[in-house]
């Protein structure tokens, strides 16, 4: 009897979930197992003035950080935006934009056109601290259609959707190319370390691409005081190889004793025919 009521239950309960038409959620973030491909740097968007503009244009033959936003954002866009250009303020003149890298963002929207992207460049230009001879040509604020978008998008693993107020729901990283568009780094969130970037551009100068070092770089590097850069924490760094020195130091003596205290066996001889 108890065994009738158990699949009685049972299928009752498959009924009300077969029943049931739960609404699937999409996919949002950033696949970081792109890292290592090659992006189309051929593909056609268009620049602040309605003129058509490839991504290898863009990057002026430097590598490049790729930053996917759209401009009408209410969320995350602006502080990730605000974020770059904090970078590009706390970077030491001899690494900036139009020297080391160029900056490239990239409305996913398909409505935004150039009129939108050009007040949004204007506004983040105002920005710069004593950054003067910072080229326009080398912060770039594009827009495409939907299907350079798709392949953009697709190409460095930026997964997004529409939401329900017009807008989007998406991640935010710094994607940083090589001058041939090889996929060097992802560099998440909404804050960044200039040693870090500074780090990552310089390995997509040479090729290079490797995950994020964000932790090694926090742990080596201090925030100077009021936030006006950063310096090599050189007595953490030093305590740390001290450290590990002594402890090499006292496994390497410790087996040595070890070893010397163990008795040595005996040789027996044969027995001689």
């Amino acid at each position: 009897m108890l065994y009738k009521h158990l699949i009685f239950i049972s299928l009752i309960t498959l009924s009300f979930a077969l029943a049931e038409d739960p609404e699937v959620q999409p996919e949002i973030g950033i696949d970081d197992s792109f890292l290592g491909e090659k992006v189309n740097l051929e593909l056609t968007l268009f620049d602040e003035i309605g003129q058509p503009i490839t991504l290898a244009e863009a990057s002026e033959g430097r590598p490049t950080i790729l930053a996917l936003v759209y401009y009408n954002c209410t969320s995350i866009c602006n502080p990730f935006l605000n974020a770059i250009v904090d970078v590009v303020n706390q970077s030491p003149s001899a690494f900036l934009p139009g020297d080391k890298y160029n900056i490239v963002a990239v409305s996913f929207d398909p409505n935004e056109d150039h009129e939108i992207a050009a007040l949004k460049k204007q506004s983040y230009f105002n920005l710069f601290e004593g950054k003067t001879d910072i080229p326009e040509s080398s912060f770039r604020f594009l827009t495409a259609d939907s299907a350079t978008i798709r392949t953009l998008t697709a190409s460095v693993g930026f997964k997004y959707a529409p939401d329900q107020a017009d807008g989007f729901m998406h991640a935010s990283s710094l994607i940083v190319l090589s001058p041939s568009g090889i996929i060097s780094r992802y560099i998440r969130g909404l804050s960044f370390l200039p040693v870090e970037v500074m780090v990552s551009v310089t390995n997509a100068m040479e090729g290079r691409w490797a995950p994020t070092v964000k932790k090694i770089v926090k742990f080596c590097f201090a925030e100077e005081p009021e936030g006006r850069g950063y310096y090599f924490n050189f007595l953490k760094v030093t305590g740390v190889i001290i450290l590990f020195s002594i402890l090499f130091t006292v496994a390497v003596l410790t087996f040595a004793l070890n070893r010397k205290k163990t008795p040595q066996q005996p040789e027996t001889k044969g027995a001689s025919a």
